[in-house]
């Protein structure tokens, strides 16, 4: 077998895997989201709702950037979801000022969550 077809089947698996997973991850609820963003609103932290959900899997937050990495918050929003069981996750932190005053999205943190 040449390497260039080896190479070829390769990226094939790895698009099929990838569909996949995609496929088969289940939409989170409405009133599961809701209960995340309560807990997230009565942390000062996260002064905004969150800024998207895509499929309740990927979940983009909002602080306000002080200068240093908040992968740590990250993490606290992925305990979050791991608490109403939605998991595997990808957490987002924006400094939500610069969306609101600048439109850049200026991503200051992030946490893939699993268990």
């Amino acid at each position: 077998m040449n390497k260039r077809l080896m190479i070829l089947i390769l990226i094939i698996l790895s698009i099929g895997v990838t569909y996949y997973i995609e496929v088969n991850k289940k939409e989170v609820s409405m009133e599961t989201r809701a209960k995340v963003e309560a807990e997230l609103a009565q942390d000062p932290t996260f002064p905004a709702r969150p800024v998207w959900w895509e499929k309740g899997h990927l979940l983009g937050v909002g602080v306000i950037y002080e200068g240093k990495p908040r992968d740590d918050d990250a993490r606290r929003v992925c305990q979050i979801l791991d608490k109403y069981g939605v998991t595997p996750a990808t957490v987002q932190v924006f400094d939500v000022l610069k969306i609101q005053n600048e439109d850049d999205w200026d991503q200051v943190g992030a946490a893939v969550c699993s268990k």
